[in-house]
């Protein structure tokens, strides 16, 4: 079963930086690691989750209005509870991402609307020759379609409206009207009060020779902030692993290996 570090293994290093993919890289060059995209205002595409600089770095910025240059010399604003508060952190281009870790196996989530972000992905993507190591996600459906255009056998993540006409669709068995175009369903076990992962939703996947990568919840907190719980224990480890799918999502990707090796040894 395939392991993501989400953003880069977020709780354990600060998210969509070197640090995190290289730390992500030690403790299992195996694991895909997921990070973020933007793509800055002279056309270089960055990793970095929100559309404004500043619950990262304190900066009230939009990222799409900054160049390189000036996105370079930004640093992260760390919560000490991560301790990496001597560590001067920067934001990251993919294309440094790509040089260092030509090996990784990276799951690229565009979170930039602007088209141009596709010719921009798909020069990096083949300059590199990461082709074989690459899965594109987006919540954009007219940045997927056109990757899939341009590039129909790179590998891709189901947007969010692929996945909700399928899952939805399934509560009243007319999911067969909507199949799965992409490769990989990425979705929570349950989303708010949903219950996304059903035994039909895997079938469903298992039938059309698609691979299922999952994380245990998704939600909107009180303050309407988007709230992810990702696998952390053993226990969701193999609740999920018994059920069949091919893939888990996690923040704590060394935590969890610990935490796997740990039960290996004190089982019968």
């Amino acid at each position: 079963m395939d392991i993501i570090c989400y953003a880069c293994g977020r709780k354990e290093m600060p998210e969509n930086t070197i640090e995190a993919i290289r730390h992500c890289q030690l403790v299992n060059p195996d694991h895909w690691i997921e990070m973020d995209l933007q793509l800055s205002k002279d056309g270089e595409v960055v990793l970095f989750h929100d559309d404004n600089l500043k619950r990262v770095t304190g900066l009230d910025r939009t990222i799409s209005a900054l160049d390189k240059e000036q996105i370079q010399a930004i640093s992260y604003t760390v919560s000490n509870k991560l301790n990496h508060c001597e560590l001067q952190l920067r934001i990251p281009l993919l294309q440094q991402v790509l040089t260092e870790f030509s090996h990784a196996r990276l799951v690229l989530d565009i979170h930039s609307a602007n088209p141009a972000i596709v010719t921009q992905l798909i020069a990096l993507i083949e300059d590199h020759a990461m082709d074989s190591q690459v899965v594109i996600v987006s919540q954009f459906e007219h940045i997927i379609s056109s990757f899939k255009k341009h590039r129909p056998y790179l590998r891709y993540g189901a947007t969010a409206s692929e996945v909700k006409r399928m899952v939805f669709s399934s509560y009243i068995y007319l999911d067969t009207l909507f199949p799965i175009t992409s490769d990989i369903l990425m979705i929570p076990v349950h989303y708010d009060r949903y219950r996304m992962l059903t035994k039909r939703v895997i079938s469903h996947v298992k039938q059309r020779n698609k691979k299922l990568w999952l994380w245990i919840y998704e939600g909107r907190s009180e303050s309407s902030s988007k709230q992810v719980e990702t696998i952390e224990t053993v226990k969701q480890y193999q609740m999920l692993q018994h059920l069949g799918v091919d893939g888990v999502f996690t923040t704590c990707p060394e935590k969890l290996l610990s935490a796997r090796s740990n039960w290996k040894e004190g089982a019968p």
